[in-house]
């Protein structure tokens, strides 16, 4: 029998546009219960869900929307948590219109079901009910046992968090070392708070917290301490998940100023002065300020790295802001949605131009970039076109501050000192399937892998090695085998999902 289907999406809230750049408030507000229920619902229910496909972590989408529709949050979270560490977070930050989203069915007639709404939604409902009553859900895999194999994570962003949750859910003691004074990695320091609030991680972070998780931050595996010394302290497997951290730079003349930044150093001191109370006496003084940006900043690149610092240097006061790319609009790599936020911000674009170079003024900081422009060449063999400049078609732009937003490239402290075998990119070699390095007993996954990806497939990286880390463990324990969690506690999962559902479902 059929049923009458809802076409179009039921909208998102979004904070109003006058109140955007006040301050450093979430831009987008999510669902009500109604309406995340309402979206739900619109859901075709696939016999093969697309979605679940086009998700690199391969999330339980169509059972999760299910629940939701059925009103049985916690269930959705149950689920969801079984095989994604951050649903908070990659329902704020995946890029759902190239992955779930845009391999949904409803695509071909009407709008996809916002699938990244509903999950923050539960996501959001959840960690809040978790903070209440801890026993509010059960995070337990089904061969759960405590373990006393104890394993270290370096790393505290998504691929270390990820990894560090799948390893608590079997059982194993897990200790996670971060170099910044608050944990979650890139999603702290490089995604703002008007996209991902530090109080979500945080929620994310107690959450694990409570599943036995020690997170240690302030500590620079390599330099505090290394994988050798790790292994001495008794921890008998390690994985590394510390991204691609290093900044990449243009190169060219001026590129020292005062007042060019990278990417990396104008969002992290931006996000340490919101922390300010937090972080004082963690990070020296000079960082707890905002950074000065003067009334025009350039960004120099158009992914989402620089929509974010575009977006955060008009909160900061800029009045003009100009985001400067060498190839045209259709190849800008940042997600649509990114680019309309920042334009209703009052950010400007300006397409195929390249700097050459930044002019120092007479108090010796930047006070204007040397452009030349550029143009597309012919489609190559792989059907890019390549950006060339123009001969004598230099400019200079005055500026007062420059961020400089092209990439990110990794980091060689942990392979240099751990000994692990690297690609000529600078990227360590692991196993695909078990995510092991070349040392025994070390496994890494994500950026640090496979240069600069997103969040959910640092997740998904982190699952894998998880599991890699565990058919390790094991084997090295001699593969002893895992007692099964008790139908008395399955049984109390069940009830208290009912229990919700029945909750919910009242309040329609």
């Amino acid at each position: 029998m059929s049923r009458f289907v809802q076409w179009e999406q039921v909208p998102a809230r979004q904070l109003p546009l006058e109140e955007r750049l006040l301050g450093f408030q979430e831009v987008n507000l999510g669902y009500t219960l109604e309406e995340a229920i309402a979206e739900a619902e619109r859901c075709l229910q696939c016999p093969s869900p697309a979605c679940q496909e086009g998700c690199p972590n391969g999330n339980p989408i169509r059972e999760f929307l299910l629940r939701v529709a059925e009103g049985d949050l916690l269930g959705a979270a149950e689920l969801d948590w079984s095989q994604n560490a951050l649903p908070a977070c990659t329902g704020r930050v995946c890029a759902w219109e190239y992955q779930c989203e845009g391999y949904c069915v409803m695509n071909h007639r009407g709008d996809p079901v916002k699938i990244g709404a509903i999950e923050r939604f539960f996501a959001d409902y959840a960690l809040k009910r978790l903070e209440q009553d801890p026993d509010a859900i059960n995070w337990r895999d089904p061969d759960y046992e405590p373990r006393a194999q104890r394993v270290a994570v370096v790393g505290a962003g998504p691929a270390g968090l990820a990894a560090a949750h799948f390893l608590a859910r079997k059982g194993y003691p897990v200790t996670v070392f971060e170099r910044w004074p608050v944990a979650g990695g890139v999603m702290a320091y490089g995604i703002p708070e008007f996209v991902l609030p530090q109080e979500v991680i945080d929620r994310e972070v107690r959450r694990l917290e409570r599943m036995g998780v020690e997170i240690r931050t302030g500590v620079t595996v390599g330099e505090d301490v290394t994988i050798d010394e790790l292994f001495q302290q008794g921890y008998e497997a390690v994985f590394v998940g510390v991204g691609a951290n290093e900044p990449s730079r243009l190169g060219i003349e001026g590129e020292d100023l005062p007042g060019v930044w990278t990417a990396k150093d104008f969002l992290m001191r931006a996000q340490a002065a919101n922390l300010r109370d937090r972080l004082a006496g963690a990070l020296p003084e000079e960082w707890l300020s905002p950074p000065p940006v003067g009334r025009r900043v350039a960004v120099i690149g158009a992914g989402n790295t620089a929509m974010d610092a575009a977006r955060t240097a008009r909160r900061l006061g800029a009045q003009e802001v100009m985001v400067l790319y060498r190839r045209d609009a259709a190849s800008s790599p940042s997600r649509p949605i990114e680019v309309e936020h920042a334009q209703a911000e009052g950010v400007t674009f300006t397409y195929l131009v390249n700097p050459t170079r930044f002019i120092a003024g007479d108090d010796g900081r930047v006070a204007a970039v040397e452009l030349v422009r550029m143009r597309l060449t012919a489609p190559d063999e792989s059907g890019r076109r390549r950006p060339e400049p123009i001969p004598g078609s230099q400019y200079v732009l005055p500026v007062d501050t420059v961020v400089v937003a092209i990439g990110y490239q990794q980091e060689s402290l942990i392979a240099e000192t751990a000994g692990l075998a690297t690609t000529k990119w600078g990227t360590l070699i692991i196993d695909e399937e078990t995510g092991a390095t070349s040392r025994p007993g070390v496994f890494a996954g994500g950026d640090c892998v496979t240069g600069p990806n997103t969040v959910i497939h640092a997740i998904a990286a982190g699952r894998k090695a998880a599991a890699g880390i565990h058919q390790y463990l094991q084997a090295k324990a001699g593969g002893s085998g895992a007692r099964a969690r008790s139908n008395g506690a399955a049984g109390r999962g069940a009830s208290r999902r009912n229990a919700s559902r029945r909750l919910l479902l009242s309040r329609r």
